[in-house]
This record gives structure tokens, C-alpha cells and sequence, in this order.
């Protein structure tokens, strides 16, 4: 699959996919776009890529974890996505 270059789409456009992700939070059809981790990993997902984000997203579904909650396991899944912690 072809990655999704944000720069050749309107504004218009991410608007309605962004809100459109946000009703596949919690399905293998998440996109990441949409934020749906902790607010204490914030400062970690906000800026990960949309590829980073969907494996988080998809490991954090696949371990059972709740995508809104923060543990150990959590953090050893973002950590072992983004390799720059």
C-alpha cells in the first residue's frame, strides 16, 4: 500500500478523514490520524508518524490493552514502535 502524502490533500479534506478515523478507533481500520492514546503519552504519539501511530494503535488492540488507559505495557509497546525513547 501506498503511503498517504498529507501534503497533497486539502484542508477541507483532512478534516473529514480525520473525523472519519475517529470512528475507526478501536478497529484494524484506524488510519492514525485520529488521537486515541493517554494523555500521558502525548508527547509521544502526537508526534509520531500516521504508520507509528496505526502499529501502536494496532499492538495496543492486539495485546487487549485499553487504547485510553496508560500501564507499563503500554509504554513498552510506544518504546518499542517509535525507538527514539
Amino acid at each position: 500500500m501506498d503511503k498517504l502524502n498529507l501534503n497533497s490533500i486539502t484542508t477541507n479534506a483532512f478534516i473529514k478523514m480525520h473525523e472519519l478515523d475517529q470512528k475507526f478507533i478501536g478497529s484494524p481500520d484506524y488510519m492514525g490520524l485520529a488521537y486515541f492514546w493517554s494523555y500521558e503519552y502525548r508527547h509521544y504519539l502526537r508526534d509520531a508518524s500516521i504508520e507509528e501511530r496505526r502499529l501502536v494503535h494496532n499492538n495496543f488492540l492486539n495485546y487487549g490493552l485499553t487504547l485510553e488507559d496508560a500501564s507499563e505495557k503500554h509504554f513498552t509497546i510506544i518504546k518499542k514502535i517509535l525507538k527514539t525513547i
